[in-house]
């Protein structure tokens, strides 16, 4: 019996030895990964400094921007009201002199047309008187 207790025994210290020695590796692995955990969060920090660095600097130029635009846009505005302004009056001020002149033209026309009419009735009752001058 004194031999079975002893094979026993050793079976038991391998086994303990093989658990110890798979211990250390469990240990050396888990140490690995909490090594580049610990370098990934490191650059995860100075990621988002860089990204939070690089935030400002678009904060800042979009504030400095931001004020030059409004007052081109504001500009822009203006010009705009100035020219519907300069229209409108320059309609008001040629709308009327047009109308004169379009006017006067139809008088023309209609006078040119009348004074046409009568001429050539007068021509026509010439020849119908036979042909002589009375005047």
């Amino acid at each position: 019996m004194s031999m079975l207790l002893m094979i026993c025994a050793v079976i038991c210290t391998v086994a303990i030895s093989m658990i110890a020695v798979s211990a250390v590796r469990a240990l050396r692995r888990f140490e690995d990964a909490s090594t580049e955990l610990s370098k990934t969060a490191e650059a995860v920090r100075v990621s988002v400094a860089e990204v939070r660095a690089v935030s400002k600097q678009i904060e800042q130029i979009a504030s400095s921007v931001q004020i030059p635009l409004q007052r081109a846009a504001s500009e822009v505005g203006d010009v705009g009201h100035r020219a519907a302004r300069l229209s409108h009056t320059m309609m008001n001020e040629v709308e009327g002199p047009i109308r004169n002149t379009v006017a006067l033209l139809a008088g023309l026309r209609t006078g040119t047309r009348s004074l046409l009419t009568a001429l050539s009735r007068r021509a026509s009752r010439a020849h119908l008187n036979g042909g002589y001058d009375h005047e």
